[in-house]
């Protein structure tokens, strides 16, 4: 009963990151020390031989998500609107102490040019992002008004999907660059509510959850076949996060928000250390 609580409460931390942008909730899985048995879990979901082993982790994980989506989105909003730049520092300094860790996940971790060469790709792809996200009219909400509408839904949540089990990419960027992110979080926010709003939660799911599953496919295969460049590539996405979650106007911030900037980055950082043991990052 205490893993399965564990598992619950693991699953909310990662619902919730899900839904800030620039955070991947691949990065927030690897925190939490179930990356690998995550990836594992979906990249074999359609192997009934190992249901007894995987469905319970997958329940309880995805359970604490949707508790934490659903419960804490008003939550998380607020803090972004009011108080973004002592959040997007706790944030930072939450992914940046999980470096220690990542760099002990397999015994030979030497730093070779192919390696660096996926380091620099995964840098490169979240800075990348950053620039398509600011660039893009995240203020235009398109909504399902057809069967087009739907299948633009389905689609775009695929990615998003796919994007949300890579370390240092999120899904909600994905949503954002689409016009879907506002419908989407409107239709969870309202949930709360018993409203529950049925063309946009089956579109997204429709294209979540095999997005979820063929991506994690793809590294789980990845993993096994080079798991140092996967681990360096790792490495450049979560550095390129810490950008691509640097708040606006940092320059013109006062001195309050500069030092409770400075406190919460020290407290994620901390957090990160304290529960993410080097080496150990695989265990449930």
């Amino acid at each position: 009963m205490k893993e399965q609580l564990i598992l619950v409460l693991k699953g909310m931390v990662y619902g919730v990151t899900n839904l800030v942008p620039a955070l991947g909730g691949g990065t927030i899985l690897i925190l939490l020390g179930v990356y690998e048995r995550f990836v594992d879990a979906w990249g074999n979901l359609l192997n009934w031989k190992r249901w007894k082993e995987i469905i319970p982790f997958l329940v309880f994980l995805l359970a604490g998500a949707a508790i934490g989506m659903i419960g804490l989105s008003k939550l998380i909003n607020y803090l972004l609107d009011h108080y973004e730049a002592p959040t997007m520092f706790f944030f930072i300094g939450l992914i940046l102490g999980t470096i220690p860790s990542i760099l002990t996940m397999h015994h030979d971790m030497r730093f070779t040019i192919g390696r660096a060469v996926a380091l620099i790709c995964g840098v490169t792809a979240v800075v990348l992002l950053k620039y398509a996200r600011e660039s893009a009219l995240t203020d235009v909400s398109r909504e399902i008004k057809d069967i087009t509408g739907f299948v633009y839904y389905v689609a775009t949540s695929f990615l998003a999907g796919a994007a949300s089990v890579t370390p240092g990419m999120d899904g909600t960027s994905v949503f954002m660059l689409a016009g879907t992110y506002k419908p989407i979080t409107a239709a969870l926010s309202a949930l709360s509510r018993l409203d529950i709003r049925w063309v946009t939660i089956i579109a997204t799911a429709l294209g979540v959850a095999p997005g979820i599953i063929l991506f994690s496919k793809l590294i789980h295969w990845a993993i096994k076949r080079a798991p140092a460049v996967v681990y360096y590539c790792v490495l450049g996405i979560i550095c390129g996060s810490a950008y691509g979650l640097w708040p606006k106007g940092m320059r013109s911030a006062s001195t309050v928000t500069i030092v409770a900037a400075v406190i919460t980055f020290l407290i994620g950082g901390a957090l990160a250390l304290i529960f993410n043991r080097p080496g150990k990052v695989g265990e449930a």
